[in-house]
């Protein structure tokens, strides 16, 4: 386990909210999404359904430039793809970079 927590270097974070009658076609496409695997570069990945509507996407890198070629060509396409973004009410994204330091297991 530590050497997996030690390849990682970034740590995106997304929390979503989605309109109600969206929310079913919304949750399929994170799925199929995530049926793919991962992409070069991404190491684990995790999405959580909360109250009303509200998703949370966290996702863990091994540098902020295989983040990046995601950011640009994949996930643009997936929104395109998908129709998601006419879905949410309303997305937020953080992106944390990791210290070695400050990580405990």
């Amino acid at each position: 386990m530590t050497d997996f927590v030690d390849k990682g270097k970034l740590l995106r974070v997304a929390e979503c909210s989605v309109e109600k009658v969206k929310r079913d076609r919304f949750e399929q496409v994170t799925k199929d999404a995530g049926n793919r695997g991962m992409i070069p570069g991404m190491l684990s990945g995790a999405f959580g359904k909360r109250e009303n509507g509200r998703y949370m996407d966290a996702s863990l890198w091994d540098n902020e430039d295989s983040h990046q070629l995601y950011a640009d060509k994949e996930l643009l396409a997936l929104i395109k793809e998908s129709g998601v973004k006419d879905s949410t009410q309303r997305i937020s994204v953080s992106i944390i970079e990791l210290h070695p330091k400050w990580m405990f297991i």
